[in-house]
């Protein structure tokens, strides 16, 4: 149907303006004060807990229900391909949706508790909310192999059953290859994910807004 093309093409080109809202933020905006004591950086916190908590909100929380609504629609997308191939890709795109929604939760709950902790021991506020970030930065974010591996197993089936175009597809395998190796020490392979991600994210709404049938085998748009 038009109506979910046109949702899931909004919901990807969705996901490429939450990803550049986080780069501006984190960029820009984000001045925690790392080389203070530890009570400054508490009182940054509790000065800023409801930025906080709505940055974390946007970039895991929202960003992961609507990725949701972008898996369901690759899903339909990739109904000419095996059923076991649908099933694992469908299974790395839900598990990449609950771990993003996951480590938000634990970030907006962390900053909270941290912050009540603080009115009685700052030092243990602050190596809490530390732990907590770390936990949730671990699950949703510090490494993007689920994420990355779902992103490889859409464009390689995507190639296989012979939607969009294949130019965007060799971009999604770059993008899944950069994802796996954030499990390395090397930082830029989190920054190439990120970037490629905007970019792969954005075609790939566009690529699902120019369809015009539900022939999902037998165009490219793009």
């Amino acid at each position: 149907m038009k109506s979910a093309n046109r949702v899931t093409g909004v919901a990807a080109i969705g996901l490429s303006l939450i990803y550049i809202f986080a780069f501006v933020y984190y960029g820009a905006f984000w001045n925690f004060p790392g080389q203070s004591d530890v009570q400054t950086k508490m009182n940054f916190l509790a000065e800023h807990q409801s930025i906080i908590s709505a940055v974390s909100f946007i970039t895991y929380i929202l960003f992961g229900l609507v990725l949701s609504i972008l898996v369901a629609g690759t899903v339909r997308c990739l109904q000419q391909a095996g059923e076991m191939q649908k099933s694992i890709t469908a299974a790395f795109g839900y598990l990449w949706v609950g771990l993003v929604i996951a480590s938000g939760m634990i970030a907006i709950s962390g900053v909270g508790y941290a912050i009540k902790l603080a009115n009685t021991d700052a030092q243990k506020a602050f190596d809490a909310w530390s732990l907590m970030m770390t936990l949730a930065q671990s699950i949703g974010g510090d490494n993007e192999i689920v994420g990355a591996v779902w992103v490889l197993l859409v464009s390689v089936l995507a190639l296989k059953v012979n939607v969009f175009s294949k130019f965007l597809h060799y971009l999604g395998i770059i993008v899944g290859l950069a994802g796996v190796a954030t499990v390395t020490s090397y930082d830029s392979f989190k920054e190439l994910f990120g970037v490629l991600q905007i970019i792969w994210f954005f075609w790939f709404g566009v690529c699902f807004l120019q369809r015009t049938s539900d022939d999902v085998s037998s165009e490219r748009t793009l």
